[in-house]
């Protein structure tokens, strides 16, 4: 057990989305193919939140309000976000580093803690990224409509507006650019979802090593206290002690381990947080403020 196959969907998911954010403490590098996806997605982005930029001064303000900035917002979370990851891409593998040796080397009750804290979550994170991703092919197929009833385009016909060529542009321009537009935004969301996922995903492995600290000391002192109910002889009981003892050692040892990990963890997602709060925050004051103008 390892954190890479810990979370099959994690590991999935961080390729697809083409992160390629460490999943070994090693840290070995990806396959040719894996690293020219990542690029080549990465570039597109690129353009498409680029591309954004100049349309704003074409469109009118309610299509920045409703489109244009919220695709900016989340855009810009998730570009943040991945920076931030592989800019730190070391202490990331420490930190696996840190967790590997402790998932391999613990018993059957450290496995068990460690799949039903992360089951729970695996069902709500496989919605969050389905649900989120048909939702936003939806409603970037509904830009598609007025191809029935004109053949002349323009920026804000797009589902996010951008500047690709001079408006007004053919059927076929508008065509090529609003499925360029439309495939960026699902995998832009994807990204944002991937890196949700391995954070809670390193957040929970901290979690349960807590929870196992805790369970094992429960086991130590039942079995300890069921061993005083008899009268045995001296010899039990002081095998029983130095078993006692072994035990607690071994969760000192490990309890250290844990609080040498607590400050990379720190590091690496004080700010992540931060800035996902505020993004939060700022998203359902904006959608407010589009409640009030419609």
């Amino acid at each position: 057990m390892d954190f890479q196959n810990v979370n099959p969907f994690n590991a999935w998911l961080n390729k697809l989305s083409g992160n390629l954010l460490p999943m070994t403490g090693n840290d070995p590098p990806f396959p040719t193919a894996w690293r020219i996806y990542s690029v080549v997605l990465l570039l597109t982005e690129v353009v498409q939140v680029t591309a954004i930029i100049p349309a704003v001064m074409y469109v009118s303000k309610e299509k920045i309000l409703q489109d244009a900035t919220v695709g900016a917002v989340i855009s810009a979370e998730a570009f943040f976000l991945f920076a931030r990851m592989h800019t730190h891409r070391d202490l990331v593998s420490r930190l696996i580093r840190k967790l590997n040796h402790i998932l391999r080397t613990q018993d059957h009750t450290m496995e068990s803690i460690v799949k039903s804290t992360l089951r729970p979550v695996q069902a709500p994170l496989k919605f969050y990224w389905i649900a989120g991703s048909v939702s936003l092919i939806v409603w970037c197929c509904i830009s598609f409509v007025p191809v029935l009833k004109r053949s002349v385009f323009f920026y804000e016909d797009y589902r996010v507006p951008v500047v690709f060529t001079k408006q007004p542009f053919s059927m076929r321009v508008f065509l090529f650019g609003n499925l360029v537009v439309s495939v960026t935004s699902v995998y832009i969301f994807m990204r944002k979802v991937a890196l949700d996922v391995y954070t809670i995903n390193l957040v929970l492995l901290m979690t349960a090593q807590y929870r196992y600290i805790s369970t094992k000391l429960t086991m130590i002192f039942q079995i300890g206290s069921s061993q005083n109910q008899y009268h045995k002889p001296q010899k039990e009981y002081f095998d029983a002690y130095l078993w006692a003892e072994t035990k607690m050692r071994v969760l000192c040892q490990h309890h250290n381990a844990i609080i040498q990990m607590t400050p990379i963890l720190k590091k690496l997602l004080s700010i992540n947080f931060s800035l996902i709060y505020l993004n939060n925050v700022f998203r359902f004051c904006f959608n407010g403020i589009m409640l009030v103008i419609a």
